[in-house]
């Protein structure tokens, strides 16, 4: 089953390249907006989300999603480093420059949502000490 990641893009045609570039490991579900993604977030299990971190708004977003879901890595898409580190310091997981490279932005979904994971017992089990 591939991984649920939530994408808040207000751009329709944005997210359709992202989701045909990412189609084939991911499960992109579309959120157009901020309001829009806390709803989603209210209802499903998402394995992480995608948004722009761009401006005052999307850096209070990405505190609040942050701070309200701590589990679910948060991936920032930032023109710049200066707010891709500022995403960071609100609680983004990782950043990625745009215009995206979409085999670093697969590389970096595929880590984050790995990290954040929980080890399952049998895992747990099979290393422990005898």
């Amino acid at each position: 089953m591939k991984p649920d990641v939530l994408m808040v893009e207000s751009d329709v045609a944005a997210f359709a390249i992202a989701d045909r570039r990412l189609r084939d490991r991911f499960h992109l579900v579309w959120a157009p907006t901020f309001e829009a993604a806390r709803t989603a977030l209210g209802r499903f299990a998402f394995d992480a989300m995608l948004t722009r971190a761009d401006d005052d708004s999307c850096f209070g977003f990405i505190t609040q999603v942050s701070m309200a879901h701590p589990e679910l890595p948060v991936i920032a898409v930032a023109p710049w480093e200066v707010q891709g580190d500022r995403a960071c310091a609100c609680g983004a997981k990782e950043w990625v420059s745009s215009p995206v490279n979409y085999t670093r932005l697969r590389a970096v979904l595929d880590h984050s949502i790995e990290r954040e994971r929980p080890v399952p017992m049998s895992a747990r089990l099979a290393v422990a000490p005898a």
